[in-house]
């Protein structure tokens, strides 16, 4: 069976490979941190653990080259990848039933690592067989179903497997989630990618001849060449700034929410994650499914723009009515709402980026352009304490407001078949040295931050 003739086969492989990506991160995230807290954890050693768990996506792309440039012929481009991240993921799960979680902290954060690591891996190269495989006309609702599939995945691992443990036991929980995650694995080892490997998976006779040195220096040379070729272009350079600002007013909503609701106005946490949990997951699941339909119909662009200024309008709104913040009803309003355009824009922009992601490297690029976004909310995070201090709560969401419709205004510029169209380019053709500096640019600073944030973990 071929993923690339059937068409419901590898929307549901896509589906299938979110979902295992969204179970371990909904128990880690969620049902964990609950468990611990309720052994006597301290909250800090609490919060230190749950930094891991999003730690390696911080540093994703690095993957990218590795995956566009290596993989095993025979069995495929990407398959061979995403096989062996998910069965790691799989024995990293079921390491946390040889200790107790309670008291192994040290160890129990390292298996968490681990674990991320491949929970990564698996993300790059997923997003990487798709973008190989998904038609022009079904980016759209791919992207839509395949988040959708991870929020059901976050519910499953934290909803579900909260229950599953109040019903039986932790290490029951641990091995049910094992379980699932081997049996979606054997998903992508009974299907192939295509009938016939794709022409750039062929390893030409003359390369079999090379040095073992010029066969992985060779690969990896290639794939820099065709980044260079591929952030020279308009609209791959603004996307990358579009992807890098477009959750940062996100993340400062998200972390001033706590000192806003639990200090200032005296909610409980388990309130509040009905809003960043339960429901709110229900919400953006629902959204993100529908959103598919939606940008596949009225473009990826025109989405992506109405759900930035509709969060712009929404978190005007709620500031402007500061003395109804007491109001549950507008709180529990305003924050699903939030939620649906979040994950309205979040689809729209991960199609757009897999139109301005070039096949041939479909790996590196897709994953820079999720780094960058990845980036943009831990870049929030770091600077929202800054900005309450310096405007106020009100005075936040007005000014998150604004920042959300500059960000709209970047999609004006960028033309999703650019890249389609005009790479490669002409023999002889130099890419434009602008476009190349400002993509080294952006990814030295992923390098520093990925830097700052591990020694601010580890160090």
């Amino acid at each position: 069976m071929s993923l690339a003739d059937r068409r419901g086969l590898r929307l549901f492989t896509l589906c299938a490979l979110y979902v295992a990506q969204g179970i371990p991160w909904g128990f880690m995230a969620t049902t964990l941190p609950g468990y611990l807290t309720q052994r006597g954890v301290d909250a800090g050693i609490v919060g230190a653990m749950l930094s891991f768990t999003t730690l390696p996506y911080s540093f994703k792309w690095i993957w990218g080259p590795i995956i566009d440039s290596f993989t095993i012929h025979r069995f495929g481009k990407r398959r061979p990848w995403i096989v062996f991240a998910q069965a790691m993921m799989a024995a990293t799960m079921i390491v946390l039933v040889t200790f107790d979680l309670g008291t192994d902290i040290k160890l129990l954060t390292w298996t968490i690592l681990i674990h991320t690591v491949f929970n990564s891996l698996q993300d790059v190269s997923v997003d990487a067989m798709a973008t190989d495989l998904l038609e022009d006309s079904e980016r759209g609702l791919a992207n839509g179903l395949m988040y959708g599939s991870k929020y059901l995945g976050g519910g499953i691992g934290g909803y579900g497997v909260a229950k599953l443990m109040s019903e039986t036991s932790l290490d029951t929980a641990l091995i049910a989630q094992t379980i699932v995650l081997v049996a979606i694995m054997l998903v992508p080892i009974f299907v192939r990618e295509r009938n016939e490997p794709a022409a750039e998976a062929v390893l030409p006779e003359a390369r079999t001849r090379e040095p073992a040195w010029q066969r992985v220096v060779g690969p990896l040379r290639e794939t820099l060449s065709a980044m260079g070729q591929a952030f020279s272009l308009r609209s791959t350079i603004v996307a990358s700034l579009l992807m890098l600002s477009a959750n940062f007013a996100i993340g400062v909503i998200a972390a001033n929410g706590y000192p806003l609701f639990i200090t200032k106005l005296g909610w409980t946490y388990d309130e509040l994650a009905v809003i960043t949990g339960g429901w709110g997951l229900v919400v953006g699941g629902t959204c993100a499914a529908a959103t598919g339909f939606l940008v596949d119909k009225f473009g990826r662009r025109r989405v992506a723009a109405i759900a930035l200024c509709a969060m712009a309008t929404g978190w005007t709104t709620f500031s402007l009515l500061e003395s109804y913040w007491h109001v549950r009803t507008l709180v529990y309003v305003s924050g699903f709402y939030e939620a649906a355009c979040q994950s309205v824009m979040s689809v729209a922009l991960i199609a757009l980026c897999m139109d301005l992601t070039w096949p041939k490297i479909a790996g590196s690029m897709f994953a820079a352009f999720m780094a960058l976004s990845n980036f943009s909310t831990t870049l929030g995070y770091q600077f929202a304490a800054k900005i309450s201090s310096l405007l106020g709560f009100s005075g936040t969401y007005l000014a998150c407001a604004g920042m959300q419709l500059v960000v709209a205004l970047l999609l004006i510029p960028i033309d999703r078949l650019e890249v389609r169209t005009k790479l490669p380019l002409p023999a002889g053709t130099k890419p434009n040295r602008v476009g190349l500096t400002a993509f080294l640019v952006l990814v030295a600073f992923l390098i520093a931050m990925t830097i700052k944030q591990t020694l601010k973990y580890v160090g």
